[in-house]
């Protein structure tokens, strides 16, 4: 698992800025599909070197989406993090930041200044035309296919489980899932504008679904083992963390893990 570097460690970080429990949505949010890869591909290229992300980092990430944080300030964060490392020298050390982690305080910062900023911005548009709405990122073809290659990786999720009970389950959650995903493959091939919200949030009512389940089959003491490991991972964040953010990049982690250990596919259109 990485972790940061000494330098980094050694930096003298901020009390987190308290953020919103349920800050306004932005479109770009909603509308850009390839948040996680934009966002680790951006820390990997100023960073200079490869890095195989962390499920601590993918946590974060996760954590910055659904507090509606913008791609854009997301990216900004970093560039601010990589700039004041590298004006402080200590890039020329050798050492390097090695989690996604390190920019969190510097991400919510940047948050907060568009969000204040935003404030002023709406009362100066309110009177002037409507915004052109940007074409979507994916064509109709691309997302029915992704949406159609889910249903055999589900299938796959479901006969991987060998204790009758919890096979039992797994299935009729996995069946009732199939069934939608098909109903949704059907309704896209006879539209003629796809309404990318509405699929998003019906992508994410079925994963929440089949997650939940997981949840019920899995063994109490190996849920636990996967909490504790968590609660390893953020030990040395905790302090610098509100409670909120906290406990959802836990949560976000743990579901991460099982998800990978189950193979339980994600659905959402942010994982194309």
């Amino acid at each position: 698992m990485s972790a940061m570097s000494d330098s980094a460690n050694q930096a003298n970080v901020a009390p987190f800025d308290a953020i919103e429990e349920t800050p306004p949505r932005d479109t770009l949010v909603v509308n850009y599909f390839n948040y996680f890869t934009e966002v680790e591909e951006h820390f990997v290229r100023r960073r200079g070197k490869h890095l195989l992300v962390s499920s601590l980092d993918w946590a974060i990430i996760e954590s910055w989406k659904d507090m509606g944080i913008p791609l854009h300030i997301v990216l900004r964060g970093i560039d601010r993090v990589f700039d004041a490392y590298e004006a402080n020298h200590r890039a020329a050390s050798g050492r390097l930041i090695n989690s996604i982690l390190y920019c969190q305080q510097e991400v919510l910062s940047c948050f907060e200044e568009y969000k204040h900023a935003r404030v002023g911005a709406a009362s100066e548009s309110a009177s002037g035309p409507e915004p052109a709405q940007a074409p979507p990122p994916f064509s109709k073809e691309t997302i029915l296919a992704y949406v159609a290659g889910r249903r055999p990786l589900l299938q796959e999720f479901a006969a991987s489980f060998d204790s009758p009970s919890a096979t039992e389950l797994i299935q009729q959650t996995v069946q009732r899932a199939d069934t939608r995903l098909d109903d949704m493959v059907q309704d896209m091939k006879s539209a003629q504008t796809l309404d990318l919200e509405a699929i998003e949030q019906e992508l994410s009512r079925l994963e929440t679904m089949l997650y939940e389940t997981l949840l019920q089959c899995i063994p109490p003491d190996e849920l636990e083992a996967v909490r504790k490991e968590a609660k390893r991972q953020l030990r040395e964040y905790k302090k610098r963390m509100e409670p909120h953010i906290y406990r959802q990049t836990m949560d976000h982690y743990v579901a991460k893990r099982l998800r990978e250990q189950y193979r339980l596919p994600r659905l959402s259109l942010f994982y194309m």
